[in-house]
């Protein structure tokens, strides 16, 4: 029998080292579950399991979540970023992106557009769970993953393998996925900086402190746009970004 006061502790342990607020009844419940089917628990001088990791950040997403951010992207900001002028990339991070479907809807989204775009294009995709960032790289998804995409659009994209919809080579956008933690600098200094930032429904998971340092270095790495979910914290992305008179909210500008 695994005691309330160890899983408190390891609560206490994933919300220092990765900066998720594990607060709940049913945040307690799940890790000692984890723990009581033979879950490692990890002694301090170790790094947390990867499964471990998983279990408490990964959610359920799906292709088109939110679809309207990314009418706003292809509509609105596209425009504005796509100009001969400039001989680089126009680079789009998905922080987090779990299993990849948010990143792949930018891509489809790109690949079904009309016009033609004058810059190349990538879309990066980062995660703390190396399993989801795995998932990503195989592109396997459910049917319930992309129930909201077209019939045309699923067998223009897709093939289907037994149960599940595996994405094909996307010519013309180039989507890659690295897994680390958004609050590790030298992870940063490697991606770079970009154009777009989507940052959708993390936020609510982190305490006021860690949300502004996961703002500031949002700041530091970005020329353009943030695109965060519904549910994430507005106020201090006021105070640290420009939002954008839109109605399809949640937008915010450098």
């Amino acid at each position: 029998m695994i005691s309330d006061a160890t899983v408190t502790e390891l609560l206490k342990r994933i919300g220092k080292e990765i900066g998720i607020v594990l607060s709940r009844q049913s945040d307690h419940d799940r890790v000692a579950r984890y723990l009581e089917n033979g879950g490692v628990l990890p002694s301090k001088d170790r790094p947390l399991p990867s499964e471990l990791i998983t279990l408490v950040t990964t959610n359920e997403t799906y292709f088109e979540r939110e679809s309207h951010h990314f009418d706003y992207l292809l509509n609105t900001i596209f425009p504005e970023l796509d100009n001969e002028a400039s001989s680089s990339a126009i680079r789009i991070l998905c922080a987090p992106c779990s299993s990849g479907e948010e990143a792949y809807s930018i891509a489809l989204r790109i690949m079904e557009h009309s016009r033609r775009f004058v810059r190349s294009i990538e879309v990066i995709g980062i995660d703390i769970s190396e399993e989801v960032i795995d998932k990503a790289r195989v592109g396997r998804y459910s049917q319930r993953s992309i129930h909201a995409l077209s019939p045309q659009i699923v067998s223009r994209y897709f093939i289907h393998e037994e149960r599940d919809y595996r994405i094909l080579p996307l010519h013309g956008v180039d989507v890659r996925f690295q897994a680390g933690n958004v609050f590790d600098i030298a992870l940063w200094n490697q991606l770079g900086r970009f154009d777009v930032i989507f940052s959708r429904n993390m936020m609510i998971y982190f305490d006021k402190e860690k949300n502004r340092e996961l703002l500031t270095r949002f700041k530091e790495h970005l020329n353009g746009y943030l695109i965060i979910g519904h549910a994430d914290d507005h106020l201090q992305s006021r105070e640290m970004f420009t939002p954008l008179r839109t109605d399809k909210g949640n937008i915010y500008h450098t």
